[in-house]
């Protein structure tokens, strides 16, 4: 009698319980890469890594575990206007390349490291 009552519930109700699922499916989804993302910025291997020109001023900030006024500053940015301002355009505005933008940003963060503790 149950799984008569089941059964006529799905038939009667399909779409809104098809809307709940894809639902579901959705939250899973981003919950995964919210973890995903977790692991990648937490594992070693991937701090102070080598700056690439589609990076944007927050993956330094995640990156190299840097607060965000310090980024700014450190790259000239107004917080405001330049949040997604890609490397490539900040090295090319400073007249540098790409390896001496990490060496500057590595360089920094040792710095700021080093007065933390």
């Amino acid at each position: 009698m149950a799984e008569k009552r089941f059964s006529a519930f799905v038939r009667e109700n399909w779409l809104l319980l098809s809307v709940f699922l894809a639902a579901i499916l959705v939250a899973l989804f981003l919950a995964s890469r919210v973890f995903m993302d977790f692991l990648y910025f937490h594992d070693p291997a991937n701090v102070d890594v080598d700056l690439k020109p589609w990076m944007t001023p927050r993956f330094v900030v995640v990156t190299y575990d840097l607060p965000r006024p310090f980024v700014y500053e450190l790259l000239s940015l107004d917080a405001k206007e330049d949040h997604g301002l890609r490397l490539h355009r900040i090295a090319e505005r400073d007249g540098i390349t790409m390896d001496e933008l990490t060496a500057r940003v590595r360089k920094a963060a040792e710095e700021y490291r080093a007065r933390q503790e």
